[in-house]
């Protein structure tokens, strides 16, 4: 290969032979998989530099719709400084969670899965599978511990890193009931497993359409709430035929729950005539409409009577 290089170098790219041309790919490779072994070593020297301040100042992932932040590397990395990333990125030329990633990688590779490591400094394993390894147990769920990942380790590093996604996938996996990280799950009880599932759930099926143009909702919703909307659907629906519509019930019910959604819950378009507090107490009673539902509450104070009137104690029941 030596001499195939030797003659690249006094030859131009055109008058190379097809075997010089593969030697001198090779040698590229080469030297490309050293210098992202390199890469990945300056990247932990890096963050070896800049330890946070503090823990609110350690550089994270922030996970959309999430409230907590993924740490950069495993259990048992050390921190990193926030503030050091964006200038590593922009000295490489990579956005912020780029350098984030690279230094992650770089880390997690260094403490907890060092043989992986130390093929890749050797040459047998290039940086972008032992990265892909490290992405993996980084962001496993439920997190992997030290040992756990030190398992993933000793079995990637055994096959010189030549896993796919999907073997890490089931190695991961494997790594996770191994080790017993995942929480019990108490829905898979086969006896009263059905006691922590929650069945509760509004499904609207809106890729279902009826030529119509009606669609279907299914839910199952908590008694009570099930039992307001059934009188609310039916003091809607009633009202509705008090103002003339000849539509049948399904019908009135159905347009109900869309006023609903709506929130037109509070149109009192029913009523006759100037509202008065006379009325607003006996309408219920004469526009033929179900009573909406009352809740009652009884407060008992402690109260004395005193020559200017009752006086109520300060706390009560």
């Amino acid at each position: 290969m030596s001499e195939a290089l030797a003659v690249a170098r006094e030859a131009g790219v055109e008058d190379l032979t097809a075997s010089a041309l593969l030697a001198a790919l090779r040698n590229r490779k080469a030297v490309e998989d050293r210098a992202a072994a390199d890469q990945l070593d300056l990247a932990a020297r890096w963050a070896d530099l800049h330890p946070p301040e503090s823990i609110h100042l350690a550089a994270a992932f922030t996970v959309p719709g999430s409230e907590h932040e993924e740490p950069i590397a495993g259990e048992g990395c050390p921190l990193v400084a926030e503030f050091c990333v964006a200038e590593l990125g922009a000295v490489l030329g990579i956005s912020s969670t780029a350098a984030k990633k690279l230094i992650g990688h770089a880390l997690e590779l260094r403490h907890r899965l060092p043989r992986l490591w130390s093929q890749v400094h050797a040459g047998s394993v290039p940086a972008w599978r032992a990265r892909l390894v490290a992405e993996t147990t980084i962001h496993a769920v439920p997190s992997l511990t030290r040992e756990a990942a030190g398992w993933v380790d000793d079995q990637v590093s055994a096959v010189a890193g030549r896993v796919g996604t999907a073997q890490l996938d089931r190695l991961v996996a494997e790594t996770i009931k191994r080790f017993d990280l995942a929480s019990p799950d108490p829905a898979s009880d086969p006896e009263d497993g059905y006691l922590h599932v929650d069945p509760r759930h509004v499904t609207i099926h809106d890729q279902d359409v009826h030529f119509s143009g009606t669609i279907h909702i299914e839910a199952d919703v908590d008694l009570a709430d099930g039992l307001d909307l059934d009188h609310a659907l039916t003091h809607d629906s009633a009202a509705q035929k008090a103002l003339g519509s000849t539509e049948t019930l399904d019908v009135r019910r159905a347009k109900a729950l869309g006023n609903l959604a709506r929130t037109q819950t509070a149109l009192d378009l029913y009523a006759q005539g100037p509202t008065s507090a006379a009325a607003t107490t006996t309408r219920d009673d004469t526009d033929g409409l179900p009573v909406a539902r009352e809740v009652v509450l009884h407060a008992h104070f402690d109260a004395t009577l005193t020559n200017v009137g009752t006086v109520f104690g300060p706390t009560g029941r």
